[in-house]
């Protein structure tokens, strides 16, 4: 009984050293790709709500709202590129 015990608590500690068995690795890299793409959506939007405000309430004309719509991307995509940076140093520790 006490031989039985050992072995399966051996075959634990391989399962949990062991991260290719766990799925929680897909979940996570999910939960990234979620992420990035929010934030990079939601500069964009940022970016094409206040050009739409200027152009609305100060008669700006539609050219600023273009220029803010893709300053929001950039930064859009500045958040993820750091975003992406973050979790490669995470991943390297």
């Amino acid at each position: 009984m006490n031989e039985q015990l050992t072995k399966l608590q051996e075959k634990i500690k391989t399962l949990k050293g062991d991260k290719t068995v766990s799925s929680e690795g897909g979940v996570q890299g999910y939960n990234v790709a979620v992420t990035m793409m929010t934030d990079l959506i939601s500069c964009i939007f940022v970016g094409l709500a206040i050009g739409l405000f200027f152009q609305k309430f100060l008669g700006t004309s539609i050219l600023l709202t273009a220029i803010l719509t893709l300053l929001g991307g950039i930064a859009g995509l500045w958040n993820v590129v750091r975003f992406a940076m973050n979790q490669d140093k995470g991943n390297k520790k």
